[in-house]
């Protein structure tokens, strides 16, 4: 197991700070998570690691190898089969939104985009962030709780893959600007074409995506 930052106990919950740690990287892929040692780092006992440990692997971040639990391995076929989902459910919520927005709505995607604009020079994990959060209003604006829940679900399993997509050189420019075309669409209620720039938006990152999983594997 690689060695664990010394963490201090907070508000936020072990799961949630467990969740943190492999969106951000400092959990990679294959790493073992002991008990006994992420209850040393974070200063709690072994009940509430093993009750987070076990939520995690629930949530498909974690998975056994022999008896232990490890930072799940991404394979290029897992690749596919969860933005293949993505594209289709985010180009859904894209259209029912142009459907079915509010001016509020259009106010809220404004001002995630303007939050997006102000990270240009933030690290690609504060970038993943703010990016997630305008999907997050694009999907909300679709006024449908079901498809929120299911895309928030994906999101999941998508943001603990340890690089950004947005990493890539020139890719955040490509992201205001596709961002912006999509807030168009909505605007103008053309529920077509908000829903194929979704499509078309996912489908990129999920060409970056495997390639930099490609590029990740061992020669």
């Amino acid at each position: 197991m690689t060695d664990l930052l010394r963490h201090t106990p907070g508000k936020e919950s072990l799961y949630a700070q467990l969740r943190t740690a492999v969106f951000n990287g400092e959990f990679r892929p294959g790493t073992i998570l002991v008990e006994a040692a992420v209850a040393e780092s974070y200063g709690v006992s072994r009940t509430p690691v093993r009750e987070a440990l076990r939520a995690l692997e629930k949530d498909g971040i974690l998975q056994y190898r022999g008896r232990h639990l490890m930072v799940r391995v991404t394979t290029l076929e897992e690749v596919m089969e969860i933005y293949d989902c993505r594209i289709v459910l985010e180009g859904t919520a894209a259209g029912w939104a142009a459907r079915a927005r509010t001016d509020n709505d259009l106010v809220l995607l404004e001002l995630a985009l303007n939050e997006m604009v102000k990270a240009a020079d933030s690290s690609p994990y504060e970038q993943a962030s703010v990016n997630h959060a305008f999907h997050d209003r694009l999907w909300r604006a679709s006024h449908n709780a079901t498809l929120v829940d299911l895309l928030s679900r994906l999101e999941v399993h998508i943001r603990r893959y340890p690089e950004p997509t947005v990493s890539r050189p020139g890719r955040w420019t490509h992201v205001l600007e596709e961002h912006a075309a999509i807030i168009e669409a909505v605007r103008s209620q053309n529920e077509e074409e908000a829903a194929r720039l979704g499509r078309e938006h996912m489908a990129i990152a999920r060409d970056l995506r495997l390639r930099m999983v490609r590029e990740s594997q061992p020669k």
